[in-house]
């Protein structure tokens, strides 16, 4: 009888995320937040393959398949990293909201579910926004 393979473990502790919603280039709203996220890494045949797509995947984050609602993670969608936007409240070294407003944002290009790690994953191919949204939440994503 054929052993079954070992499933890949999947680990998320390189910090937290939010998904928000756009439109006409501004954040609108916050659909999920505080998610922890794994990074990996971005390989050839996906780098090339998004390249060959006129895209630049940026960052490769998995996130745990069992705290999201799969439907709520739409391509397009903006990720912000928490980790990348933390150094920015600091009242010594920076006082431009328009600093703030750049930091960590990046834009969903592909959402791909694992189900073959333990626990099962779901996969963000992400590229770096350039021209980052401007923030229109009510609540400042807060």
């Amino acid at each position: 009888m054929p052993r079954i393979q070992s499933r890949k473990f999947e680990s998320f502790g390189d910090g937290l995320l939010a998904v928000c919603e756009t439109d006409e280039r501004t954040i609108t709203r916050t659909k999920m937040r505080h998610i922890r996220f794994g990074n990996r890494t971005v390989g050839v045949q996906r780098f090339w393959q998004a390249k060959t797509a006129g895209n630049k995947v940026d960052k490769l984050l998995a996130v745990p398949l069992s705290v999201l609602e799969i439907g709520m993670i739409e391509i397009n969608d903006v990720v912000i990293l928490e980790n990348e936007t933390d150094w920015l409240w600091d009242p010594l070294q920076f006082d431009d909201k328009q600093i703030k407003d750049r930091a960590g944002q990046y834009q969903i290009l592909q959402v791909q579910p694992k189900y073959d790690t333990k626990p099962p994953a779901l996969y963000l191919s992400l590229e770096k926004l350039v021209h980052p949204y401007k923030d229109g939440r009510e609540d400042s994503g807060g």
